[in-house]
């Protein structure tokens, strides 16, 4: 028997149960539209991307890839994802103005990328699970740059606990990703 793959599981829990409630922060309220203001972008990168296709950033750049989307790793301690050349920081992007970031990072290092995010004036950032503390949220709250936020709750505390599937029309990125096709 085929054992599934680790991207097939993160995408099935997600299905079955961890579906996201995505929240927002931005000019604008609706989910939607910040999606498509991030998928609008000619340019992606994932900040947290590596070598090891365990890693969540790893599994969120690939499936940009699989999707077709002209995407980079940003990762300073590795050298590529998915023999892809890492960039070392978010200046180091060709057109910072013209891309979408996702994080997957520490919440202290989330932080330190959103203020690079909103100096270079990033299009939009998709924040990941477990990427955001109170102090990343209050960032994003007070903030009043043009960049477009979508960060996801992290409200449960045990994958026995309720499920979060509450409301389909609000995916995480990885299900929005895989939607394209």
């Amino acid at each position: 028997m085929k054992m599934p793959s680790l991207l097939s599981f993160v995408v099935l829990l997600s299905l079955l149960c961890l579906l996201p409630l995505v929240s927002a922060a931005s000019n604008s309220s609706d989910l939607a539209t910040k999606t498509a203001v991030f998928l609008s972008a000619p340019s992606f990168a994932v900040v947290g991307a590596s070598g090891d296709e365990s890693k969540f950033g790893t599994i969120v750049f690939k499936t940009m890839l699989e999707q077709g989307l002209n995407a980079v790793p940003i990762n300073p301690f590795v050298s590529e994802s998915e023999g892809i050349p890492c960039l070392d920081t978010l200046a180091s992007l060709p057109d910072p103005a013209h891309t979408s970031i996702s994080i997957v990072t520490q919440p202290t290092v989330t932080l330190q990328i959103l203020q690079q995010a909103s100096a270079l004036g990033i299009l939009a950032v998709w924040i990941q699970p477990g990427a955001q503390d109170e102090t990343v949220l209050q960032f994003i709250n007070s903030t009043t740059d043009r960049t477009t936020y979508i960060y996801t709750p992290t409200t449960t505390t045990s994958i026995t606990g309720p499920c979060l599937f509450a409301n389909p029309a609000m995916p995480d990125l990885i299900s929005t990703l895989q939607g394209l096709a």
